[in-house]
């Protein structure tokens, strides 16, 4: 049997390790530092780093300076936004350093992905990061494990910290001492951090307002104010109609703060995004000098409305409330509502008709006849008209009449009694979370308790709710108001019939035979409208 024949293996140095050893011999080393917040305190911090690092590094006679990359006020759990750290990376790419040294794993990155990422990356292209505090180097062994732990405390101490944060700022807006950073357009701050009106920017809120209650939309509200080169708002790129919808729809213009508008995702990286529901807002009422009454803003947000519903019309195929009259004009025999139809459809005098739905079905049931659409608006202009010319003595005596009436003082009372339990109940779930995180309870207490207390919450929440509901006047006295605001800034007399403010003041037609209509407007006004002999003249039946 042939013995085998040992074979010869020769070792072939890389050449490109060599080259990197004799390379490396000199580095060239630059230093990266980061702050995170805006304080002066972190600001000193800022120079003394950069003055830090700028003498270790001449300190090291195999170390050839290479710059100091520094992000002021930078968060540390985002890439994007720390110019300076994109910067090194793309400098490393290009070759220009060997070597980076930085104070701890924290001031590098709290993402743990970002960070890995970025070890990984420099690595790859031969370059080491040395981490101070922790004494570790990216390119010795073992390395990689160790930095994912750390990166992984790391980014949890920002989470944290984060919570931590996010729990103050809800105190802070439960109790109602929060100081906002940035007031809203037409307010500036006292030193004590109160908003106060800022005389000509309010000037331009009420120019809003006004105009668009008078009918202007917001496309054309901003077009005007950016063609009059009117300042915007102090982050704003020109006026636009985002920005217009944006200060109709703000109830800090009617003395209201709303706070917790926006939120920030809980995990890394840190994401801020409208709260559209998923935290609750606080609203403090009269907490500053209004711009515009409530009335008007009242107003605005029914005309919001009513154009949104008319936009969903045209962009909707089945829709409920098709038309201004569907479900508000009820009959007054039977108690049903109308529906529409049209009769001679296709003729050059197709008419459209609105009747009674169980005279439809059955006119044994119900005898009132159809009523002509036109009429109904021929009706409802006219009552315009005559209420329009004497609103003041017929809304300002009933508002006054409605304000005298005494509220029920018990009721008034349990209403607050179950607002503060409420915010009891609140403080007392928050707390029971707290002590489930700091491992003081067990998950199963921790469950029966919260559901005791999400059931005595929304126990208390429904008892509110019925309570304030059952305060009719209330209603009566801010809808008065309402209409008192519609007619001040709407034109004296309608020459043709406007939909819109058809629905803005009208809750529902009842219509009576022989062509009687009663409109009730919104805070129950009734008032009686019918069909006279010059309105039959063109042969109507």
């Amino acid at each position: 049997m042939k013995a085998k024949k040992e074979k010869k293996i020769t070792r072939i140095e890389p050449v490109r390790t060599t080259q990197f050893l004799e390379k490396t011999q000199i580095r060239r080393v630059c230093a990266y530092c980061r702050v995170s917040t805006d304080s002066e305190h972190q600001k000193n911090s800022f120079e003394v780093q950069v003055a830090y690092y700028s003498h270790l590094i001449g300190e090291h006679n195999n170390w050839i300076f290479s710059g100091i990359y520094a992000d002021e006020a930078r968060s540390g759990t985002r890439m994007d936004g720390r110019d300076e750290f994109l910067k090194m990376m793309r400098d490393c790419r290009h070759g220009q350093h060997d070597y980076i040294i930085t104070k701890s794993v924290t001031r590098f990155a709290r993402n743990t992905v970002d960070s890995i990422q970025a070890i990984r990356e420099l690595k790859a292209l031969g370059i080491g990061v040395y981490f101070e505090k922790e004494r570790v180097d990216t390119l010795s062994e073992k390395s990689e494990q160790l930095l994912t732990i750390l990166s992984s405390i790391a980014q949890g101490e920002s989470e944290n910290t984060s919570t931590n944060v996010r729990w103050s700022v809800v105190r802070r807006f439960q109790n109602g001492t929060f100081i906002i950073s940035e007031p809203a357009y037409g307010y500036c701050k006292d030193p004590d951090g109160n908003l106060i009106i800022e005389p000509k920017e309010a000037a331009v809120v009420r120019r809003i307002f006004e105009a668009y209650l008078g009918g202007m939309g917001s496309y054309a509200i901003a077009r005007s104010l950016q063609e009059e080169r009117i300042p915007t708002s102090r982050k704003s790129n020109g006026w636009q109609e985002g920005s217009v919808k944006e200060i109709l729809k703000n109830p800090v213009y009617e003395g209201d703060l709303l706070l917790q508008k926006t939120c920030t995702t809980e995990g890394v990286p840190f994401r801020k995004k409208r709260n559209h529901g998923e935290l609750p807002q606080y609203l403090i009422r009269d907490n500053h000098e209004p711009i515009i009454s409530r009335e008007e803003a009242e107003a605005v947000r029914k005309l919001c409305a009513y154009r949104k519903e008319q936009q969903c019309v045209e962009n909707t195929e089945v829709y409920q409330n098709r038309y201004a009259f569907s479900s508000r004009i009820r009959c007054g025999v039977c108690g049903s509502t109308f529906r529409r139809q049209k009769i001679y459809i296709g003729k050059p005098y197709e008419k459209v008709l609105w009747c009674c739905h169980k005279h439809i079905q059955d006119r044994k049931a119900c005898g009132q006849k159809a009523i002509r659409e036109d009429d109904i608006q021929c009706l409802f202009t006219r009552m315009w008209n005559r209420l329009a010319g004497n609103y003041e003595e017929i809304l300002i005596p009933l508002l006054a009449g409605l304000k005298a009436v005494p509220r029920d003082p018990k009721q008034e009372k349990e209403i607050g009694e179950l607002s503060h339990q409420i915010e009891e109940l609140r403080k007392q779930s928050h707390m029971l979370r707290q002590v489930l995180v700091d491992g003081n309870i067990g998950s199963a207490v921790f469950i029966e308790r919260r559901n005791q207390l999400d059931s005595e919450l929304e126990t208390a929440i429904h008892r509110r709710q019925l309570l304030e509901e059952d305060q009719f006047f209330e209603q009566e006295i801010m809808q008065t108001e309402y209409l008192l605001t519609i007619f001040r800034s709407r034109p004296a007399r309608m020459e043709d019939y406007d939909e819109e403010a058809f629905l803005m003041i009208i809750d529902h037609v009842t219509v009576y035979p022989e062509k009687r209509v009663q409109f009730c407007l919104k805070n129950g006004l009734e008032l009686e409208e019918s069909l006279e002999e010059g309105d039959m003249a063109d042969g109507r039946n």
